[in-house]
């Protein structure tokens, strides 16, 4: 979270003329409530099923799909994301992310938290997602350079 999956997949969409949804404001929009409500009501494992079944949906109908940070939490979307081909794994300084999310009460798994319980999450989570990246890219660099170095990798294959 926070490392700009959003407005990185705004951006390759523009410009490579696809298709782009961020799925967390996908999830808002087809529940008609905000993540934070969803987690109060549903707890964790009820918005990651909801979140899986959403990825399912936005698989067939869009061509880049931004997630959230924690959708390897759940096995089943792990499982389905572990099949697909093309998965970029946006990485970037710890301390960057934090500043950018340390305030943001649209995240519980990171409002109010610390540095050292973000760096403890992004540790939990690690390894999944470098089972699943097909990329793993910093985003930190510029957006341009980004999409320079995502298109050349995909490009490559």
């Amino acid at each position: 979270m926070g490392t700009g999956k959003t407005t990185l997949g705004k951006y390759l969409a523009k410009a490579e003329h696809l298709t782009y949804v961020d799925l967390d404001a996908y999830i808002v929009q087809q529940e008609n409530k905000t993540i934070p409500n969803i987690f109060n009501q549903l707890g964790e494992s009820g918005f990651r099923a909801l979140e899986y079944k959403y990825l399912k949906q936005c698989m067939d109908r869009f061509d880049i799909i931004s997630t959230g940070g924690g959708i390897i939490e759940s096995d089943k979307s792990f499982d389905f994301l572990k099949q697909q081909t093309k998965i970029i794994w946006l990485d970037c300084d710890l301390t960057i992310v934090y500043n950018r999310i340390k305030n943001d009460s649209n995240r519980p798994n990171a409002n109010n938290k610390s540095l050292f319980d973000l760096k403890s999450l992004y540790s939990s989570r690690v390894s999944r997602y470098n089972e699943i990246a097909f990329i793993k890219v910093n985003s930190s660099n510029s957006l341009s350079d980004l999409h320079k170095e995502i298109k050349k990798e995909l490009t490559c294959e």
